[in-house]
Order: structure tokens, then C-alpha cells, then sequence
């Protein structure tokens, strides 16, 4: 044999294994031949001495073999040696390596070339263009399991042939979510390979092949792979130091594109109504793999305008974050096309350019909003939202204190402050209705006399915003208090537009006891509204609310109102209805938002950061506020539950929806359309319905589940019958680790687990030097050989002694 080296022999012997006693063959074969003896003997008188012992031999002959047999013997040599070890290639067949890559450089349609055998190995100069008769048979953009069907298959370079002449007996497998066997000696399987496999253990494949006796483990392993492990239950550095340890190398064909990249562009954050002459901020997150060099480029366009650009190095990352700034101007704000649109190009080294882009609707005002700022006593809180809202160019404030000096309120023309209210009706009503948002404090409940409070009501449900911030001593206890003695009202029209219901509650001056302090908790729905985010970043964003000062007092409320939202809540604190505490809640009141802020100590998140929180949350919360009587309600309100939805997940849309009257729709279900925008024309999911079903106890409110089932642009249209028709725009991504997410081929880490086993790693270019440099590995091993001695040539000659017993007694006239 080829792969057996100095082989001897260790001994040899002969081995009974019949059930029949060795003595009792021995006895018996003497008494036979005895027997067989004493017959002849007696043939004296009829045959001559020769014959007769000629007979009598060939008789005892035959006794003597029959004994023989019934001993059952085997002839048992051992001897030993030492042989090669067997080579294992396995080859990828996963998802990944179905991936047609794009083959931009000449480097890499020469690479294809080499495999498809339309070139001479070790012939190619990559620096000169490809000619056209090599280039009209290339396919222009081959699958990776094709290029590697072809090379492990290419005459020129005849790997498994080779490796077993010079390193030892080919051993292969195919692995995906598990290995398989293959016969190396017959290449029909190659023919045939198909890349299907979901997941990619390439690790536990490997380390299937070190479990071995240490004489059975290959001498090196070839891995035939595009590198995209996602599977194992080990890492690269696991799998390395393994091989290091058993003295197993190894060596790495890595199959697809040097120019392969993918870009995602992920998000960008925008508030939906923007500033004339005002500075936006515009975070942009971007997903770059497989891009080791190259340029990334992000644009924003503000209708058919560039408003911003900004040119970065490329570099892998799945959560690359730019920040982009623009002033809006006026001719913005009088746009048809109030659409902000963010564009992500990636041009990498090779001259691949990838482009990804996204769209949101905002609305660019002219128009500073009018607030109107009302408390009893200048809090802490009223200071500080006093100097932010003064700074703010976009806010036009103006402020009234209901316990403070007349003379030092008294309204100049450069004075912040109010006069004071008109006690009529009409009058009252012509100048609230000059402002678009009313934050109210700690007033006292009869401050306002009942014909103001319904005007305030008026304001509201006609489109204007209102803030109540709540307050130890009057409100808004006495919105309740102060109206209890009044037969046909239980409640003042300001607790009516309320989104909290609350009873009368008297709070000490001072506790009797030091206070315990608590951190307001974000509702997990509403982590991404505006409203309470503090940071761009979603994660960012939940942490800083887990570390923000702690507050130590908050105005208990007994329920929501139907249709409300709550955006923080208490940690401990329950409702009557033992749901979490609301602290922050909103909702719609006809046209207008009204926000119930249930705790005075918000200026304790400027510790050592000033404004950062305290004035973000702020201004976030008048322009929520305020906003919809300066650009309208929207009757149709569409909102995601995820930002980042991926395939083989589930997902929620929740639906805000409002009739022509503002009042909140009462239909069981809303049917939408769901639109694959995207989708092939013979597609016939490429348009669904979804069932958009009322929640329970929140008039207005709907939701409705959206599989994630298969990735692409998908567009949810709803169209309730109010006039007001909305559109939600999402894309469904594979997860960067899915087998069909498309991404590079993974080099970096092959290398490093070739070069740390002391292995090398291939491309097309080198793979004809890939036999040459497994070296052969001997294993000792002891072989054992047993010859049956019963065999045919033993009945053979049984036989012939039985005929020749025959003939002669026939020759000698005997029966």
C-alpha cells in the first residue's frame, strides 16, 4: 500500500475456535485412524500389502482432516506500521455561499476566471484588463457555491488528486447546519452541490473531525468557505487552539468578492415640524459590512434641495452614527414638497458604489409659537422654563404669576410678562386665542372664573395645546375642589380636558419624614417618541432615564382617561385601577394636545449638565404641545413599534384615528393595505390587506400585527374615511448574522485562524500551491490478520482425498 510505511510482524499463531475440546478431537481422530487401520488389517487375504496401506493411509488421511475441522482453526498473524493521515476538506454549502457577488475589479473577474478553468494557474497578471474572450464566457456575476463547484472541480488545478498523492487519503464532507460524508474518490457529488443549508456551523464541523482517536485525526483539515460562521457553539479562537494542541493546520480557500459590500441605511432622527432659521440637528445611522476602504457620502435633501453633506472615511460597523446640520429657510417652509430625505452613498476602493436612502414627511413653519406661561409663585421649574423659553427663537413667551408683585409684572414693551385677563368672555377668549400653547402651574382654582376655564376648554378642542403641571398646593387638586359645591358640575372644564381623572388631594408644606426619592420609568411603547427622548439613541436613551437625579414627590392620579397615553410612569406607584402611576401622560382633546406633567422637580436633571435634559425636555414638550395649532391636527396618526424590523419577527402598528369632527373613531376594525413596494410583478403578496381591531377601553386607538416574514420596502396605507389618508414607510432586514443577509466574504478571520494553526490562507490566485503545501502526517497502527483454515481449499481437499479413497477401493474391486 501507498500510505503504509515500515510495516513488520509482531507474531504469528495458530487459533482454535471451534466449540468441540481439542483432547476429545485428538482422542477421537486416534481412535478413528485405530479404527481405520484394523479394518484394512483385515483385508489381508484380498489385497496386497501396498494397495492395502495405500487405502488405509488415505483413510486415516481423511479421519484426520474431519478432526481437524471440527477444531475450527484460524491462522492469526499481527504486524505494524506506520501510515498517512487523511486530509478532510469540507466544503460550505450554506445559504450564504448561494450569494451572487459582484466582481467589479479585474482582480476578482480574474479570480472567477482561474476557477471556471478559463485561464492557466500561476499565468494571470491582475494589473491587465481582462480580455473579451475570457470575459463573454465569465458569467458577470457567479454564485460563490459556483466558483467553488468549479475550482474544487478544474482539471488544471485537480486538488483532490493531488492532495492525496502528496499529503494522504482525501477525506470530504459538505457542512452547514451539520457535516455530511462525501466520497472523495468520486466526484459526482461536486456536480450536483447546492448551497441550502440555514445556518453555518463551520466551527463544530471542524472540531467533529479533533474528537477523534488521536491516530484517526487528519493531518490537516481544507476549509472550502465564504467564512460567514453563525452557528457553532464555539469560536475561531476555540477551534485554534484546538488544532494547535492535536497539531492539526488549517488551510483555507475562501470563496467570493474582495468588492463585496452592504449598506444599510438604518435610521435618521427628525422632529416632524421644523423652524424657519432654525438649527436642526439630523442623527444618521448607517450599517457598513465588508467595506474595508472607501468614502462614505450622506446627503440630505429638503424637497429638491441639498440642505446638508458630509463626507466620511468607510469602515465596518453595524451602527455607524453622522450627525448633519441645516438651517430651514423661507423659501422651505413654502415648498410643495415638505419631505426630508436622507441618502447614504458608499463608494468603495474597487469603484463599487452602494447608495441606500430614506424619506420622512416634515413641515417647515414660518412661525414662532406664541406660549403663555401661568404658575402662582415663580418654582423652581417656572425659572428655569422661563430662561429656556426667553432663548428660544423659535417661542415667542410671555408669563403671568398669580401671587406675584403687580408692579414688578407690570408689561413694558420689552416685558415678558402679562398684564393680567379680561373678566368677559369675548375679551378673554381674543387674547388667549393669540397664543398656541398654555402651560398652567400651581394655579389656584378659582384664579380663572368659569366663563375663562370653558374658553380655555374652547381653545383646546379648537386646535391649541395645553401643559398642566402639577402642584402641591392648587392644581390641580382644586380643578376638582374648587367646582365640588357646584350642582351641574363635578369637575372645572380644565379637569375635563385633563388626560389624568384625579380626586382632591392636600399635600403638607414639609414632610414629616426625609422623602423617598424615585426615578420617573419610560413606558416601554413610547422609549422612541419624542416627547421623552433625551438621547438619540433608543438604548442611549433608556440608560440615561435609569440615571438621571432621582425626584421626590408626584401628584396621584386615579386612572388614564380613555385614549391616553402615558410616556413615564412611577416605579411603585398603582392607580386604583393598580395599573403603574402615570407622570407624564398626553392625548388629544378635539384638535388640541394637552399634557399632564404629575411632578414639579424636572430643574433637578440640570445637576451638572445644565440644560442638556432639562431644557431638551422641555422645548420637546412645547413643541408637542404646541405644534398642532400652528400646523394642524393629523386625523390619521401611524407609528411602528421597532425602528430596526428584521425577518422572522413580529411586529405591531399602532393607529391613532380621528374623524372629520376630531372626535375619535368607534369602528371595531379599520382595514389597511400592505404594499410591498419592491415586490416582483408576478408577485401576488406584493399587496395584503391588514385588519387594523380597536383596543379596548381607548376609543381612537387601533393596532394590528405585521410578520416580518421576508425582507424589502413595505408600505402600510391607511385610509379611514376622514380625508385624511396616511402612509407608513418601513423596510424588513435580514439580522447581520442571517445566512442570506448580504455580506463579504468573512477574510479577516480566516486568515488569522489559518495563520494561528499554521495553515495558510487561499484565493483563487494561489489555491494551485494548496497541495504542495499540506504536509503528509504519519500515525503508527497495528494491524491484525486472521485466516480461516476451514475455508473452501480445505473442503477441496477433503474432497479429493474422499475420491481418491474411492477410486482406488473401485480399482482393487471393493465396495
Amino acid at each position: 500500500m501507498s500510505d503504509l510505511f515500515a510495516v513488520s510482524t509482531l507474531f504469528a499463531e495458530l487459533s482454535l475456535r471451534g466449540w468441540f475440546p481439542a483432547w476429545l478431537a485428538l482422542v477421537l481422530g486416534l481412535i478413528a485412524v485405530a479404527a481405520a487401520g484394523f479394518l484394512y488389517a483385515r483385508e489381508a487375504g484380498r489385497l496386497a500389502v501396498l494397495p492395502r496401506v495405500l487405502m488405509a493411509g488415505v483413510r486415516m488421511a481423511i479421519l484426520l482432516t474431519v478432526a481437524f475441522l471440527l477444531l475450527r482453526p484460524v491462522w492469526v498473524d499481527e504486524t505494524r506500521g506506520e501510515r498517512r493521515r487523511a486530509v478532510a476538506v469540507l466544503v460550505d454549502v450554506s445559504q450564504s455561499m448561494d450569494n451572487a457577488d459582484p466582481r467589479p475589479n479585474t482582480a476578482d473577474q480574474w479570480r472567477a476566471a482561474l476557477a471556471f478553468n478559463l485561464v492557466e494557474p500561476g499565468k494571470v497578471n491582475f494589473d491587465t484588463p481582462m480580455t473579451s474572450a475570457v470575459s463573454g464566457t465569465l458569467p458577470e456575476r457567479p454564485k460563490r457555491i459556483e466558483v467553488a463547484r468549479q475550482a474544487l472541480t478544474n482539471p488544471r488545478l485537480n486538488l483532490f488528486q493531488r492532495l492525496a498523492r502528496s499529503a494522504g487519503p482525501v477525506e470530504a464532507a459538505t457542512f452547514g447546519s451539520q457535516r455530511t460524508g462525501r466520497d472523495a474518490l468520486d466526484p459526482r457529488w461536486l456536480e450536483n452541490l447546492a448551497a441550502g443549508e440555514p445556518r453555518t456551523a463551520l466551527v463544530d464541523a471542524a472540531m467533529e473531525l479533533l474528537a477523534r482517536d488521536p491516530n484517526d485525526m487528519p493531518a490537516a483539515i481544507v476549509l472550502v468557505t465564504d467564512g460567514r460562521e453563525n452557528a457553532s457553539s464555539k469560536s475561531f479562537d476555540d477551534l485554534a487552539r484546538e488544532c494547535v494542541r492535536n497539531n492539526v493546520p488549517v488551510f483555507v480557500y475562501g470563496v467570493g468578492s474582495s468588492a463585496y459590500g452592504q449598506l444599510q441605511l438604518r435610521d435618521f432622527a427628525t422632529p416632524e415640524t421644523l423652524f424657519v432659521n432654525d438649527l436642526v440637528a439630523v442623527p444618521v445611522r448607517y450599517r457598513v459590512r465588508g467595506i474595508p476602504e472607501g468614502r462614505v457620502e450622506i446627503v440630505l435633501t429638503f424637497g429638491e434641495r441639498e440642505v446638508a453633506r458630509k463626507v466620511v472615511a468607510a469602515r465596518d460597523g453595524d451602527d455607524l452614527r453622522e450627525t448633519l446640520t441645516f438651517v430651514p429657510s423661507k423659501a422651505d417652509a413654502d415648498a410643495p414638497k415638505q419631505e426630508l430625505t436622507a441618502t447614504v452613498t458608499v463608494t468603495t476602493s474597487a469603484g463599487e458604489v452602494l447608495t441606500d436612502s430614506i424619506t420622512r414627511g416634515v413641515k417647515v413653519v414660518d412661525k414662532k409659537l406664541k406660549v403663555l406661561v401661568v404658575d402662582s409663585l415663580p418654582r423652581w421649574d417656572f425659572k428655569y422654563i422661563q430662561r429656556g423659553l426667553l432663548r428660544d427663537r423659535r417661542v415667542e413667551a410671555k408669563f403671568y404669576l398669580t401671587e406675584g408683585d403687580r408692579q414688578a409684572m407690570r408689561p413694558g414693551d420689552r416685558s415678558p410678562w402679562v398684564g393680567g385677563f379680561p373678566p368677559g368672555r369675548d375679551e378673554f377668549r381674543k387674547d388667549l386665542f393669540e397664543y398656541d400653547l398654555v402651560i398652567l402651574g400651581d394655579v389656584p382654582g378659582k384664579f380663572f372664573n368659569p366663563e375663562q376655564q370653558e374658553v380655555i376648554k374652547q381653545f383646546v378642542s379648537e386646535g391649541g395645546g395645553l401643559i398642566q403641571i402639577a402642584g402641591r398646593v392648587h392644581a390641580p387638586s382644586e380643578w376638582v375642589s374648587a367646582w365640588a359645591k357646584t350642582p351641574t358640575l363635578a369637575t372645572s372644564p380644565i379637569a375635563d380636558v385633563l388626560p389624568v381623572e384625579f380626586e382632591p388631594v392636600k399635600f403638607l408644606t414639609e414632610s414629616p419624614g426625609r422623602p423617598t426619592g424615585f426615578r420617573p420609568v419610560p413606558v416601554q411603547s413610547m422609549i422612541k417618541n419624542p416627547l421623552i427622548s433625551l438621547e438619540d439613541d433608543p438604548l442611549d436613551n433608556v440608560r440615561l432615564w435609569r440615571t438621571l437625579p432621582e425626584v421626590y414627590w408626584h401628584f396621584p392620579v386615579t386612572r388614564l382617561k380613555p385614549a391616553a397615553e402615558a410616556f413615564l410612569v412611577h416605579p411603585s406607584a398603582k392607580t386604583a385601577d393598580r395599573k403603574p402611576m402615570p407622570l407624564l401622560a398626553g392625548h388629544y382633546y378635539g384638535k388640541g394636545y394637552v399634557l399632564f406633567v404629575g411632578f414639579d422637580e424636572t430643574w433637578r436633571w440640570r445637576f451638572n449638565e445644565a440644560d442638556k435634559y432639562f431644557g431638551r425636555f422641555w422645548s420637546q414638550a412645547v413643541y408637542v404641545a404646541g405644534v398642532p395649532r400652528t400646523v394642524g391636527t393629523k386625523l390619521t396618526q401611524l407609528s411602528l413599534d421597532t425602528n430596526d424590523p428584521v425577518v422572522n419577527k413580529t411586529g405591531q402598528v399602532y393607529a391613532r384615528l380621528l374623524n372629520r369632527d376630531f372626535q375619535p373613531l368607534t369602528a371595531e376594525r379599520i382595514e389597511a393595505r400592505l404594499i410591498k413596494l419592491d415586490a416582483d410583478a408576478n408577485d401576488r403578496d406584493a399587496n395584503t390587506a391588514v385588519e387594523l381591531r380597536a383596543m379596548p377601553g381607548q376609543p381612537g386607538e387601533y393596532v394590528a400585527a405585521l410578520p416580518f416574514n421576508r425582507p424589502g420596502r413595505f408600505a402600510l396605507k391607511v385610509d379611514p374615511g376622514n380625508d385624511n389618508p396616511a402612509t407608513l414607510d418601513y423596510r424588513v432586514t435580514y439580522p447581520p448574522d442571517h445566512e442570506q443577509a448580504k455580506s463579504g466574504m468573512a477574510e479577516e478571520p480566516m486568515r488569522k485562524l489559518a495563520e494561528a494553526t499554521g495553515g495558510k490562507f487561499y484565493r483563487e490566485e494561489s489555491l494551485n500551491n494548496l497541495p504542495d503545501d499540506v504536509r503528509p502526517q504519519l500515525a503508527p497502527f497495528t494491524r491484525r490478520t486472521e485466516t480461516i483454515l476451514w475455508n473452501g481449499w480445505v473442503m477441496a481437499l477433503l474432497i479429493g482425498w474422499l475420491t481418491l479413497e474411492w477410486v482406488l477401493r473401485k480399482f482393487n474391486s471393493l465396495s
